[in-house]
């Protein structure tokens, strides 16, 4: 069993609980559980994967591409508890996901498609292997702020692209801010492995 799942999941196990023994004991909760576990320590080095993706789609950033950053959000997510660290990442990668699955309006950008379809595979990937991760934790009873904040950031991102028709230049500045998220991301995913 990956200790630190059984710590941040389940209750304390008490004397005589037959009924908590039994459910750690569960090998097919265990494989997943612990695949999930190794997932968070294997993240840095997919993650990579993904950042250089994202380089080769277009190659350089350009310098004079500006984009809005929820930087105080990510300062808030660097002091929440692991659960809610991981749930953040899912949601962000999930955000980040459905954002540049968009193909049809990536003509004026020029981008290399291929590797577009490589970087959504693998953000899916991270995506899929973090939420069993997720499915181990108690539901919060209510939506936390910061899902709110951060959906409420990449509605902004979708404004610009349909706002400058999809140009060339919204693409860049969503390519810039993408990689600024998964940059943040990887630093939390780093905490979050360091406190379990």
């Amino acid at each position: 069993m990956c200790s630190w799942l059984q710590s941040a999941i389940r209750p304390k196990k008490k004397k005589n609980d037959s009924s908590n023994q039994r459910s750690l004991n569960d090998g097919s909760a265990t494989e997943s559980q612990c695949s999930a576990c190794r997932w968070l320590g294997r993240y840095g080095t997919v993650s990579a994967d993904s950042l250089n993706l994202l380089r080769e789609m277009s190659g350089q950033y350009p310098e004079n591409v500006k984009m809005h950053f929820p930087g105080t959000l990510y300062n808030l997510i660097d002091k929440a508890e692991v659960e809610d660290q991981v749930r953040f990442l899912v949601l962000t990668l999930d955000h980040i996901i459905n954002l540049m699955d968009a193909s049809e309006h990536m003509n004026s950008a020029k981008w290399n498609l291929k590797k577009v379809e490589y970087f959504l595979e693998d953000l899916q990937r991270q995506s899929s292997e973090l939420k069993e991760c997720v499915a181990q934790y108690q539901k919060p009873l209510q939506k936390e702020s910061y899902e709110i904040r951060i959906k409420r950031h990449f509605r902004t991102l979708k404004k610009i692209l349909k706002k400058e028709k999809y140009s060339a230049q919204a693409w860049e500045q969503i390519r810039r801010a993408v990689r600024s998220h998964l940059q943040r991301m990887d630093i939390i995913a780093n905490n979050a492995k360091k406190r379990v």
